[in-house]
């Protein structure tokens, strides 16, 4: 194709057909310039369906993972939610009143409870951290959605997060090591039996370690609790997205 053009071209020049020559080269220019548009557009269509089968999988991807982390946070606001009750008793409550209302076991299992207060959900920030750090946050293209998967992870993780670090580490500081350790021959193993009444010398502690932290339990909780709900209602856009 090109020999032949230069062939033409080539004979107009011969011939000193220079304003048939200035017309051809013109059309000679018209189609390079549209073989270059043509070339440039297949390339756009090819890097824009790559780009969609990216998002796809980062959808893929997202999904599954919020909905391992749903249901972690979901179980794990069931244990706190046991732990806020069984604080509330032990904080409200004489021994005397304890006694009277619960039965050993029952107490037993609502002390084990409250030292399940630092019992944490641990959402999957790593996933978030690698889509970063690769810079696919922007392969999603609506701009609501990707605000709220970043707030989601940037945001709510992270006030979580900070949150729990500071339950758990003032729970592991008194009512685990000072307290929790000193009551652990209640626990029920094979038909044991328990001496509740050993447990009376350490009520006072326990009220007071529950004191301690009951209200930083009650602002994880609502932190969990916004988390659960962020995720909820995240993860049918993320679907609908995926389904388009």
């Amino acid at each position: 194709m090109i020999k032949f053009l230069r062939k033409i071209r080539q004979k107009l020049l011969t011939e000193n057909k220079f304003s048939k020559y200035l017309l051809y080269a013109v059309g000679e220019i018209l189609l390079v310039v549209i073989g270059i548009l043509i070339a440039l557009s297949i390339n756009n269509w090819n890097d824009a369906r790559k780009d969609r089968i990216a998002e796809k999988e980062l959808y893929r991807t997202l999904i599954k993972s919020l909905e391992s982390d749903l249901e972690d946070v979901r179980s794990k606001t069931m244990i706190l939610d046991s732990a806020l009750a069984a604080q509330r008793i032990f904080i409200t409550e004489s021994f005397d009143e304890v006694n009277s209302k619960f039965t050993e076991e029952e107490i037993n299992r609502m002390i084990w409870q409250v030292g399940n207060t630092s019992y944490s959900f641990v959402p999957n920030v790593s996933l978030y951290t690698k889509i970063s750090q690769n810079q696919q946050i922007d392969l999603i293209q609506s701009d609501a959605l990707q605000k709220k998967v970043i707030d989601l992870f940037e945001v709510h993780y992270w006030e979580y997060k900070d949150l729990d670090t500071t339950l758990e580490r003032l729970a592991q500081e008194g009512l685990i090591s000072n307290f929790f350790g000193d009551i652990a021959h209640l626990v029920i193993k094979n038909e044991q039996e328990i001496d509740i009444a050993a447990s009376q010398k350490q009520y006072e502690a326990l009220n007071k370690e529950c004191r301690k932290i009951y209200f930083l339990s009650g602002a994880v909780q609502k932190s969990m609790l916004n988390c659960e709900s962020k995720i909820a209602s995240l993860l049918p856009l993320l679907k609908e997205e995926l389904d388009k």
